[in-house]
């Protein structure tokens, strides 16, 4: 009897600390969201983000970019918080082998997601601001209309590197989605080169037409 009643003291006990760490964890992440969101907006970089395909995107989701980041955010805390949680209430019952497996899901799953969106948001921000260069590039009379699908091209090609090589950085494996993508890739590469030859036969048999 003393034996039980010692074991359901350890599992309320164990069960008050997960509790007190879920709601601390809540309430840190909204303290998380509201800073990220304040800071996002208070330092201009909200507004630095909307000059990219990326920040424009997120606008579209009817999300300003400083509340998109704090809700992830919070949502990270409050993930990695209740997941910690549990490997504690597991630790207090006398569980290693759960808490061990919870604390692998933490280290693989959540910080991997942490690495990887990290990465797809500077990767994407590279891109923006490189086809945006492509765009620049452009003359007057026509020829930044030849280079959108280029440009375009070259975003989507790049998006579609920075995904799979953020998901190896999360420590994802990434090889079938590698395979699958080639064919796309080889698709897409096709479908440009039709259009740009067909930009310069169009342009062309004008001129030609002209003469």
């Amino acid at each position: 009897m003393f034996f039980s009643t010692s074991v359901l003291l350890d599992y309320v006990i164990a069960t008050l600390i997960l509790l007190a760490i879920v709601i601390v964890t809540y309430v840190i992440g909204r303290l998380v969201k509201y800073f990220i969101t304040y800071m996002a907006g208070k330092t201009g970089f909200s507004d630095w983000m909307i000059k990219f395909h990326l920040g424009r995107a997120i606008l579209r989701s009817g999300m300003t970019v400083g509340e998109f980041f704090g809700r992830v955010s919070m949502w990270v805390v409050l993930v990695a918080g209740t997941l910690l949680g549990l490997a504690t209430w597991f630790s207090l019952v006398n569980n290693t082998a759960a808490a061990a497996v919870i604390l692998d899901i933490v280290n693989v799953y959540v910080f991997g997601f942490v690495k990887a969106f990290i990465v797809i948001v500077v990767g994407f921000v590279l891109v923006d601001a490189f086809v945006g260069y492509v765009y620049k590039g452009g003359e007057p009379g026509g020829t930044l209309e030849f280079l959108t699908p280029v440009g375009e091209y070259l975003r989507l090609l790049f998006y579609l590197a920075v995904l799979v090589f953020a998901l190896d950085v999360g420590g994802l494996n990434v090889k079938t989605l590698t395979q699958i993508l080639i064919p796309v890739v080889w698709g897409l590469t096709v479908i440009m080169i039709i259009l740009t030859v067909g930009k310069i036969v169009s342009d062309i048999l004008g001129r030609v037409k002209k003469q």
